[in-house]
């Protein structure tokens, strides 16, 4: 017999960090290409300046639109509760055992870092191991 199927929230309505980053990012140099156009809109003859100043403000109008569309994601994913991806991801809670109670800062540093980061550990301690030797002067 098998247990009942819980049903999910639909999060289809909802932006992924990555993306809710990109589309700020592309709404911010449409926001900048807007501010050009209309800086070389006053530059122009006056039968150019009608169409430069036209693009102008449907950058403007576009880089608005994609700034409002992020924020209306994160305002009702709050509302509604959906859970940061990210902050979930990082508050995972690994077991302690009794040598982690010894650890330093650094150690543990180290360790969240290696948790949290798609990177192999030995990739990783290659690394720390020749940041180590060019500091002590090997």
């Amino acid at each position: 017999m098998k247990p009942p199927q819980v049903a999910k929230p639909s999060t289809s309505l909802f932006l992924s960090p990555t993306l809710r980053i990109r589309i700020r990012y592309a709404a911010l140099m449409m926001l900048g290409i807007g501010m050009m156009l209309f800086a070389v809109a006053g530059s122009v003859s006056r039968d150019q300046a009608a169409a430069v100043g036209g693009w102008s403000v449907g950058f403007f109008v576009l880089s608005l639109v994609l700034l409002a569309v992020i924020g209306v994601a994160a305002v009702s994913e709050q509302l509604i509760g959906v859970p940061n991806e990210l902050a979930v991801k990082n508050s995972k809670n690994t077991p302690n055992t009794p040598d982690d109670n010894d650890l330093s800062k650094a150690e543990r540093g180290l360790i969240t870092l290696l948790r949290s980061n798609d990177i192999p550990p030995d990739v990783f301690a290659e690394s720390l191991r020749q940041v180590l030797e060019r500091r002590m002067g090997r």
